[in-house]
């Protein structure tokens, strides 16, 4: 068995670089704070009142298309940032900004607690396939409904090593990155530890190998690399609600969120809440470090569907946080003993370079919901309509995960009811609804013919957000996209 990380070169995860402490706890990033001015009058009040208080103050970023900003300062020698939240809480008071905070720093789970995935084992495509999530979960009878067909998940995470055979024609030519300094958004490692934990590049492969368990649930979705943290996993509040944002415009039917922070960001909360108004299923990882306090975010946020990891007999993994704030669990637990590991009962996903590993975590539970959501958002894709607006999407998927699944308070005795409401099931939450249109099928009548031809051609150029003609999700319809019709044919 080896703890192997291929690594290159990329920069460091925030403007400011925060210090984490060793007893987890999320950190403020010097000299940044976040708020919301509705106006540019408004903006420029805000800003002279800071700077009546403090050196340096300015935006330095704006979330694009909203009036969401990062303004940084500097205090003297004897001001705290308490002083900092003072200044906000009166403007807000005086209804001069809609809100305003500090920024702080979140992590993975699996950063946060050091877990690495392993490699050496040898592992197959076949058996990464076969893993023991895939019969638990009733993939093949779910794919006889759904394959996840023109749904579009934005994966907030580490990027994606789009070259693996494992998510081969599933990965959007047209990532980003949200990590200050670098416009790559593949998998790769920046060779410094940001979290001071001794550890370098510790979660290199963390994006591609959540993206694997999306696809192996949704396997005709499309994945679009949004690279927002480093190479050890972490990033700052302003650069997950950006991204967010993005993702939000690009058209993203789901946005997996295997990340989490135990400071409940209002920058955050804003962007979520807009997700859902817009029918946007947001699904963030509860964390992993057994207990219920404190709480993590986004998975905490009402607006956000909160996902906890059991086992292969739908038991609380030991490492997995609970609470009733959560709304459902998945798979996410492995079974190391040693130097070894028992293959079948483990979470096997690709890692970058084209090879596969295990891993552990409410990270990798949370890609298998936001795949079986998916699923059943494939299944709809009329909405929103007039029967469910775009303001019910996610309360619908959620509903139909939560009634569709597995009741296993039987198995966690004393954690009745913190859990979620069920383990989910894809093969019942499919078979909830009608058949999913097959990629290819634009126009939604049952085949891939002349007239979805004559709708991808309609649909040439330029897309903004979801297109169904847009059958690779790189922005655009054009010779890609007709010859992956034409293959469909």
């Amino acid at each position: 068995m080896s703890l192997n990380r291929t690594a290159a070169i990329l920069l460091a995860a925030s403007l400011a670089a925060p210090a984490f402490a060793g007893d987890g706890t999320d950190p403020l990033v010097p000299g940044e704070l976040m708020l919301r001015a509705e106006t540019p009058k408004a903006l420029s009040s805000a800003l002279a009142t800071l700077s009546a208080s403090f050196t340096g103050v300015g935006v330095v970023q704006q979330i694009e298309g909203r009036p969401i900003y990062l303004v940084s300062y500097e205090l003297n020698a004897t001001q705290v940032p308490d002083d900092v939240n003072l200044v906000i809480d009166a403007m807000v008071a005086q209804g001069r900004i809609t809100w305003g905070e500090l920024n702080y720093a979140g992590q993975t789970g699996e950063g946060r607690t050091d877990s690495l995935w392993l490699s050496g084992f040898g592992i197959t495509g076949a058996q990464f396939s076969g893993q023991y999530a895939a019969p638990l979960l009733g993939l093949d009878l779910a794919h006889g409904g759904s394959r996840g067909a023109g749904v579009v998940i934005a994966v907030l995470d580490t990027g994606i090593d789009g070259m693996h055979p494992a998510l081969s024609g599933a990965v959007s030519p047209q990532g980003v990155s949200f990590v200050p300094g670098s416009s790559q958004w593949g998998d790769i490692g920046d060779g410094l530890d940001s979290d001071g934990d001794g550890l370098v590049d510790e979660q290199v492969g963390h994006g591609t190998f959540v993206a694997g368990l999306i696809r192996l649930v949704a396997p005709d979705s499309m994945l679009l690399p949004v690279r927002v943290l480093d190479s050890d996993g972490i990033a700052n509040n302003f650069q997950i609600a950006r991204a967010v944002a993005w993702s939000i415009d690009r058209g993203a039917h789901v946005v997996n969120m295997s990340l989490g922070e135990d400071y409940e960001s209002i920058t955050i909360m804003d962007v979520v809440a807009e997700a859902k108004s817009k029918g946007v299923v947001v699904v963030g990882a509860a964390g992993n470090r057994a207990t219920d306090d404190p709480k993590e975010y986004p998975a905490s946020d009402l607006n956000a569907i909160g996902v906890t990891a059991l086992d292969w007999s739908d038991a609380r993994a030991p490492f997995a946080n609970f609470g009733n704030q959560l709304d459902l669990a998945a798979p996410g637990d492995s079974l190391v003993m040693g130097p070894g590991a028992d293959l079948a009962k483990s979470i096997i996903g690709p890692i970058p370079g084209g090879g596969y590993g295990i891993w552990e975590g409410t990270s990798f539970a949370t890609a298998f919901v936001s795949g079986t959501a998916a699923l059943v958002r494939a299944q709809h894709p009329t909405w929103p309509n007039k029967a469910v607006p775009a303001g019910l999407i996610v309360d619908t998927v959620l509903a139909t995960l939560a009634d569709t699944g597995v009741n296993t308070d039987a198995q966690n005795p004393g954690f009745e009811g913190t859990l979620g409401d069920a383990r989910i099931s894809a093969a019942g939450a499919v078979a909830a609804g009608p058949a999913a249109p097959r990629r290819g099928d634009i126009n939604l009548d049952g085949f891939v013919g002349a007239p979805d031809l004559a709708a991808l051609l309609n649909a040439w150029g330029p897309a903004t957000g979801a297109v169904r003609a847009d059958l690779n999700a790189s922005g655009g319809v054009d010779a890609q996209d007709l010859a992956i019709l034409l293959s469909l044919w």
